[in-house]
């Protein structure tokens, strides 16, 4: 306790609490309200409160924006939003302010030359005293080593879960898990066993994954699941939140620690081979169009048709006074724009491909085309090998007598050949597709998403609208070239 000299006047206080996932501000209110009733004890004014809320002092990644603006505020000839001079500070605990020395570096250089009293309820301290000071060095090496310890419980805690395939419990469940334990949390709010399969949530998101896997667009599957329910959270399902889910590793029954990829107690929604069919698809997908895309309305918008003036997109509109819509071309200086009736254009499109979708020598090519073994799997077995081997040479990788320039040419042939083979998964989606499709009525493909059809018929036709030969009422076929594409392409 240093000697008691002349009180601060205009005294800020600095609260913080580090674990609030709600954003609850209880304890750090009350914090403030222990500090108010110290100052009024010794006699201190007190002016400001700086507050940072769920922020970790120890983490020195981690920004706190009411620690920075305190720090500002006594730096000499600043003021405070009120206009005055801070000339002390009001803690609860002095590991509320620092828990690590960098951080109380930075407050004794601003405090340097200057008296600046530091209290909490353990007594009081100047900054300015070097007696003082290192008492506090001692504290906050003290709290950092604290922090450090639990930090590296809770990492040993965490590997020991995973590489048993375990999870914790937890207030924020995932899509398709989660029995409620009977407990609450610390935040009050009721804990769950994420091991567990939320039976209701679970068929809906097989469904999801299998629509997904059979062609539907990203935009269609989270039109779809919106019609059945929310998100854990309580919000409508966008498409962060389900390519997230979705490419999860425990939605596959696999537990993620430190890269690595261990099997799950769970039972996951799909398997890892149909994950790694996911995966590809996704990057497929954000290769094709750079984003996940809006619900589908139309047949041939987008990449499922072209102009025949300059191979871009056709988009829709109203047709004047008639109340059909048109398909059009809105490219820039296209040196012959089309437009075609919607109507009119769906009908022959789809009178070709129903035609094509129950030739005999059709079915007979899609379905022969699946007598190959399942990509995702041989995926799959090339990721456990990889990561065997990587293990190896990580532990290798100080021995004298192994070469372990080999073991990582062996690990970038893995990298290639996965490469490889995440290439071909748009084409085997394509063939789940066909396969599915194949044999459907006219009654059939009517009732199947717009989004899947639009899909069929890029796999089976490269769909192309020329420039009108003629005007008037009808259709001329010869407007639309529909060039075969062939079930691997």
């Amino acid at each position: 306790m240093r000697r008691d000299t002349e009180k601060p006047k205009y005294a800020c206080i600095y609260c913080r609490l580090s674990y609030a996932p709600d954003g609850s501000l209880e304890k750090v209110e009350r914090q403030e309200g222990d500090c108010r009733d110290l100052g009024q004890k010794i006699d201190w004014g007190v002016c400001c409160v700086y507050s940072d809320n769920n922020k970790s002092a120890w983490q020195r990644n981690r920004k706190r924006a009411e620690w920075g603006a305190m720090l500002d505020s006594l730096q000499p000839g600043n003021v405070c939003p009120r206009g005055n001079k801070h000339d002390g500070i009001l803690i609860y605990h002095g590991d509320r302010l620092i828990r690590q020395p960098w951080d109380l570096e930075l407050l004794l250089k601003v405090a340097d030359d200057r008296h600046l009293p530091l209290a909490s309820p353990q007594g009081t301290r100047d900054l300015n005293s070097e007696d003082d000071r290192f008492i506090l060095r001692i504290e906050a090496a003290q709290a950092c080593r604290a922090s450090a310890d639990t930090s590296r419980r809770v990492k040993r805690d965490a590997r020991a879960r995973s590489e048993k395939g375990g999870a914790g419990t937890g207030s924020n469940r995932p899509f398709g898990y989660g029995v409620p334990t009977g407990n609450l949390g610390r935040t009050g709010k009721p804990l769950y066993d994420i091991e567990k399969l939320n039976r209701k949530e679970a068929a809906i998101g097989r469904a999801a994954i299998k629509r997904f896997l059979a062609g539907q667009s990203q935009g269609g599957v989270i039109a779809w699941l919106n019609t059945k329910c929310t998100t854990t959270a309580g919000n409508p399902w966008k498409a962060n939140a389900f390519r997230a889910w979705l490419s999860a590793p425990r939605t596959a029954g696999l537990v993620e620690y430190d890269g690595k990829l261990m099997p799950a107690r769970w039972k996951g929604l799909m398997t890892p081979e149909q994950r790694e069919d996911v995966l590809a698809l996704l990057q497929a997908q954000s290769d094709t169009y750079g984003y996940s895309g809006r619900e589908r309305l139309y047949l041939l918008t987008g990449k499922a048709a072209d102009c025949g003036g300059c191979a871009g997109p056709l988009y829709t509109k109203p047709a004047n006074k008639t109340g059909d819509r048109l398909y059009y071309c809105k490219t820039p200086r296209c040196p012959s724009p089309v437009a075609r009736n919607v109507r009119l254009l769906d009908a022959y499109v789809v009178g070709r491909v129903l035609r094509r979708l129950n030739e005999p020598a059709f079915l007979a090519a899609v379905h022969a085309s699946l007598d190959e073994p399942g990509l995702g799997g041989e995926i799959a077995a090339l990721q456990r090998r990889k990561t065997a081997d990587t293990a190896v040479l990580q532990d290798l990788a100080d021995h004298p007598e192994v070469d372990t320039a080999l073991l990582a040419l062996g690990i970038a042939s893995y990298d290639r050949k996965i490469a490889q083979l995440r290439a071909q998964m748009a084409a085997t989606s394509a063939q789940r597709l066909l396969v599915r499709m194949a044999g459907i009525t006219l009654e059939q493909w009517d009732l199947e998403p717009i989004d899947v059809r639009a899909e069929t018929v890029r796999s089976l036709f490269q769909v192309t609208v020329l420039p009108a030969g003629r005007r008037g009422p009808g259709f001329d076929p010869a407007s639309v070239r529909m060039k075969r594409r062939q079930l691997d392409d």
